[in-house]
Formats: structure tokens, C-alpha cells, sequence
């Protein structure tokens, strides 16, 4: 009864109107948790737009891969003489910076130290620290140069698309192949013989996994691919008399 007497209804629904205000509320938590999830997805995201990759996050994902990853892909490069499988099928649509980045800079830590220990056979122990500078702006012009003009060769000659990342990955781990063969020209004899083994196996390497995409159009791949080979032979030609004459 209310104040005045009249009749206040009773509300016999009053443990459904409890049931759907907990059923709302668990909704809500639930999108909540989704909305977290979905900005938590985002931020791990390769973000877009036209200043995507000028940024740290846009690269991330390249840097995010285990060592037995890069081990497998390291020791996929000794086998450059099987046609089967290339080394773009093995790292298909997950190519990574990491290993390439970190295979450039042993070479170029390998080949200043053997060149400096060659000279200084010659002159007394003398360490020259500009054939660092020239190592480093010799392969990681290298790494970046070739890439991209195989990319573009690829696009807009042959009409081809394939990724630049892969492409990058691909030259990166194909330097791995310069490492020992460049120890062992410490040795002045055999500083011929092994800088002629790796450019022939690192090219090898190449072309195994490239081949087969410019096979639609046989006549201007054959033209990209002997202009790819001459920037090869550049290469080790540009090693061999700047580091080990």
C-alpha cells in the first residue's frame, strides 16, 4: 500500500529483470575483453599507411624469429646446388631481418680482421680501421641495393611480383656463403680460388630460388639475371682488390 493508500502492483518478474541485468553486464565484461584483445592485436600489427615503414613497429615482426629458425635458414644456404626445395619455398610468407642483418655484420667483422691481419703480414701490425667503414659500406650497400633493384627489375620488366622482404632475406642469408670462403683467403694463395668459390655458390643460391619465378618470360629474365650475375662479380671483384690484394 502506498502513502495515500493506493495499491502499489507487485512486480512478479523480479528475479528476470536480476537474471538480464547480469546477463548485460556479462556481455559487457565480454566486449570490454574483446576491445583489449582487439588493440592488443593492433598494436602488434604491421601498421600501415604511407609512413608505416619509417616506423620501429613496422619492422618488428621481421626481428621476431627463434634460433632454430635461423639455424634451419643458415643451413639451408650449403645446399645450393639441389634445385629442391629453394629457399624462398622454405621461408614462404615469413621471411625475417634478423638473420640477413646479423649474417652482413659477421662478414664484415671477418673480412676487416682478415684483411687488416693480411696487411699487417706485410707492413707490421698497423690496424686500419677506414677498412671497416669501406667493409660496411660495400656489403650493406650490398644487402640494400640489390634487393631492391631485383624487386623492381622483377615488377616492372618481367611483370613478377614477389615481396621485397623476401628478397632482402634471401640476399641476407646468401652472404652467410662469403664467411668461411673469406677466412680462407687470409691464405694470399688461396684468396682467388676462395673469393671465385663463394661468389659461385652465393650466386647459385640465388638464381635457384628466382629461376623459377621468371620462368613465364625466359627472354628478359635471361637479361636481369646476367646483369644480377655481373653486380655479383662487381662484388667480390670490389673485395678482392680493396681487402685482400
Amino acid at each position: 500500500t502506498g502513502p495515500c493508500g493506493t495499491m502499489i502492483p507487485e512486480h512478479p518478474g523480479g528475479d528476470g529483470l536480476e537474471d538480464s541485468m547480469d546477463g548485460a553486464l556479462e556481455d559487457a565484461e565480454l566486449l570490454a575483453e574483446r576491445d583489449v584483445e582487439a588493440a592488443d592485436q593492433g598494436s602488434m600489427a604491421k601498421p600501415g599507411g604511407m609512413c608505416g615503414c619509417f616506423s620501429v613497429a613496422y619492422y618488428r615482426p621481421y626481428f621476431d624469429v627463434d634460433t632454430d629458425r635461423v639455424k634451419e635458414r643458415l643451413l639451408s644456404t650449403f645446399t645450393f646446388y639441389k634445385p629442391e626445395p629453394t629457399f624462398l619455398t622454405l621461408i614462404k610468407d615469413s621471411p625475417d631481418a634478423y638473420g640477413p642483418f646479423w649474417t652482413a655484420t659477421t662478414l664484415i667483422f671477418v673480412i676487416a680482421v682478415t684483411a687488416n691481419l693480411t696487411s699487417n703480414a706485410k707492413t707490421g701490425y698497423n690496424y686500419d680501421f677506414e677498412l671497416v667503414t669501406s667493409c660496411m659500406s660495400l656489403v650493406y650497400g650490398y644487402l640494400a641495393f640489390l634487393p631492391v633493384t631485383m624487386w623492381a627489375a622483377f615488377k616492372y620488366i618481367l611483370g613478377v611480383q614477389v615481396a621485397l622482404m623476401n628478397l632482402l632475406c634471401l640476399f641476407g642469408y646468401s652472404l652467410f656463403l662469403f664467411i668461411p670462403f673469406a677466412l680462407l683467403a687470409l691464405v694470399p694463395l688461396l684468396s682467388w680460388p676462395a673469393l671465385m668459390a663463394a661468389m659461385v655458390s652465393s650466386t647459385l643460391f640465388i638464381l635457384r630460388s628466382v629461376i623459377p619465378l621468371a620462368s613465364s618470360s625466359k627472354e628478359k629474365a635471361m637479361s636481369v639475371l646476367a646483369v644480377f650475375i655481373t653486380c655479383q662479380a662487381i662484388f667480390v671483384l670490389i673485395m678482392k682488390f680493396r681487402f685482400f690484394s
